[in-house]
């Protein structure tokens, strides 16, 4: 969730929906983050009659944050069972310090309320924030600051540090930062992602294997850089999508957009990074006015439900247009699957169907979750078919059953398809 939507009073949203929390329920367990480029403007206050909206000076377009907002925020998280982030302001500052006096006010409140945070941020995306004068050893004082700030307080010592929110996946920052200090403050180093602007995004872009591949050695990269400089500490994509701003012809909503949405995940699993955090839920996985969810949101749920957490290490595909990665299913399984059991999940970005042998297992028996576009505007509709029927809400309250069709032998991937295919026989070791 973007900080922004404070300041905009929320766009309108109601976070008491029953459509809304029916959505937000099907994906839980999750994280919900409240952060982004405004996330350094927001300052809180205890006064819910003062307006969003003021400028304390010329160079800064600082809004409130009302307790009758965090409220909100509290209380969906606890509605929908989500574990909440919340990105602090880095901004104050006396004497080139962090000045932690609004942010105390803020936790004091929260303890006076009885919310469990499960982790805060400090600052966003500071290497290209040259406007607030932190350096990456700066960053690294300012998060220990924090650090002591949380420890004082006993019902939320427990709530982890997450950093530093770098801008694209910058290793050197990141290091700076760790060497600074920062090893010792944060529980989870983040990085940000995008693969490209609104602007800048076309529907050959987003299925484009190359563009896709760009990813690669930027995670493994990142993941070895911390493995050796902060070892043990989980690498997370803490906000990422597919493109940072909104593209032309709402494409960035498209069924074609869920190539890089999915395509995503499977890198970030496959090289070790252990939480994707997805910017945003309204607007982005949902649509914000309407709640009707985008492709890339019944993407997440089938992914939720469907893969553990154990990856393979499968050979590529020689078809440039095929990728493909393999987890076990996760168990406890919703849908019934045993343990044993493994989850593949496959791009099609071509044009031609493609027919794919299942190897490895003596038992081929499948269950096929393959999406295909919803309508006739094909990789621009912003609708999607599950096994060829289209994917609605059954009501407010209830999500479509998301049934697989069974299937064994060879598999007809279609062009422009993708989904995950389920081995509930394979009978791995790994898995078991």
């Amino acid at each position: 969730m973007d900080s922004g939507a404070i300041q905009n009073h929320w766009h309108n949203l109601s976070f008491t929906s029953p459509k809304l929390l029916t959505l937000a329920r099907a994906l839980t367990p999750c994280i919900i983050r409240v952060g982004g480029t405004d996330a350094d403007y927001v300052v809180f206050t205890r006064n819910n009659t003062k307006h969003p909206s003021y400028r304390k000076n010329v160079n800064v377009n600082n809004f409130y944050m009302s307790a009758s907002d965090w409220d909100r925020i509290n209380m969906f998280a606890n509605n929908t069972g989500w574990d909440l982030i919340f990105d602090l302001s880095i901004a104050p500052r006396i004497n080139g310090q962090w000045n932690a006096t609004n942010a105390i006010d803020l936790l004091k409140y929260t303890v006076e309320k009885g919310y469990k945070i499960y982790g805060f941020e400090l600052g966003n995306e500071l290497n290209i924030s040259p406007q607030f004068h932190v350096s990456a050893q700066q960053s690294a004082v300012d998060f220990l600051s924090l650090k002591k700030l949380l420890t004082s307080m006993l019902s939320l010592s427990s709530s982890r540090i997450i950093g530093p929110d770098v801008a694209g996946i910058v290793v050197s920052f990141t290091e700076e930062f760790l060497k600074a200090g920062g090893l010792n403050a944060v529980d989870v180093v983040t990085f940000h992602h995008y693969y490209m602007g609104g602007s800048a995004a076309t529907v050959a872009r987003f299925k484009d294997p190359l563009i896709l591949e760009s990813l690669v050695p930027q995670i493994i990269e990142s993941v070895e850089a911390i493995g050796k400089t902060a070892p043990g500490k989980p690498v997370w994509l803490g906000e990422t999508s597919t493109t940072w701003s909104a593209g032309p012809n709402n494409i960035d909503s498209a069924y074609v957009a869920s190539f890089m949405w999915l395509d995503k995940l499977g890198v970030c699993a496959r090289y070790g990074v252990k939480s994707v955090l997805r910017q945003t839920f309204t607007g982005g996985l949902v649509d914000d006015h309407t709640f009707v969810p985008h492709n890339d949101y019944w993407i997440s749920v089938l992914y939720k439900r469907l893969v553990g957490s154990y990856v393979f290490n499968i050979t590529k595909s020689t078809d440039i247009n095929i990728r493909m990665y393999a987890h076990c299913t996760t168990f406890p399984s919703m849908m019934g699957y045993q343990r044993g059991s493994v989850t593949v999940y496959l791009l099609n970005l071509g044009s031609d169907a493609v027919t794919l042998d299942v190897t490895g297992v003596s038992d081929t028996t499948q269950d096929l979750y393959l999406f295909s576009p919803g309508d006739e505007q094909g990789l621009t509709s912003q609708y999607a078919k599950l096994n060829g029927n289209l994917i609605q809400l059954m009501s407010d309250y209830e999500l479509p059953p998301l049934n697989p069709v069974p299937h064994s032998g060879p598999i007809e991937l279609g062009g422009y398809n993708l989904g995950f295919i389920v081995l509930p026989n394979a009978n791995k070791t790994e898995c078991m």
